[in-house]
């Protein structure tokens, strides 16, 4: 009686952790991936910076929401910086695109359900754009753009942040990696 009982009770912690109808462990097939995502590699535009093969998507486990599941899409055979990432959400038979974004890339709690995605974007060798998006309720939005600039390699930050990393570099007597700053930021080869 008591392994009854317990078979039972395990089964109604199953059905309870994961609702009904839901296993408990969700998977998003490659077949179940949107055609938009799985058409992306050749819709690609030319001169970009990556190089497609054939298609190799992972797919990993999010979160949970009131509607299905979120899952991230990447194409693992996707090379260079125009690489994207998709966040899709798997409901009762649907799989709908939520939001595209670019390789590099955080997600962080959010007030609800759906995680806070903060991705990075390099626009040339020398500047780059962080984008933060969060859900409202219906889709996600921009709620920020921040850009940064880069100096051999070495991320100095917004404009404001390089003329302070620039001032600092005077101050210590490093002339060149304070000219260095201006040229990547204002376009300037003197000071």
């Amino acid at each position: 009686m008591r392994k009854i009982l317990t078979i039972l009770g395990a089964l109604c912690a199953i059905l309870f952790w994961t609702g009904a109808g839901e296993t408990s462990d969700p998977v998003l097939s490659v077949t179940e991936i949107p055609a938009e995502i799985a058409a992306s590699c050749a819709d690609s535009a030319a001169g970009e910076a990556m190089t497609c093969h054939q298609s190799d998507f992972s797919r990993q486990w999010v979160a949970k929401t009131d509607r299905g599941h979120l899952f991230l899409v990447t194409d693992e055979s996707c090379l260079g910086n125009g690489c994207r990432v998709w966040l899709v959400e798997k409901s009762a038979g649907s799989v709908v695109m939520l939001l595209t974004f670019n390789k590099i890339f955080r997600l962080h709690n959010g007030s609800g359900k759906y995680p806070v995605v903060e991705s990075y974007t390099e626009l040339a060798a020398s500047q780059g754009v962080y984008s933060r998006y969060e859900w409202n309720g219906l889709t996600y939005t921009r709620t920020s753009s921040r850009p940064v600039y880069l100096v051999d390699g070495w991320e100095c930050g917004t404009l404001k942040e390089c003329r302070f990393a620039a001032s600092e570099a005077l101050k210590q007597q490093q002339v060149d990696r304070a000219v260095k700053i201006w040229e990547n930021t204002h376009g300037i080869s003197w000071i």
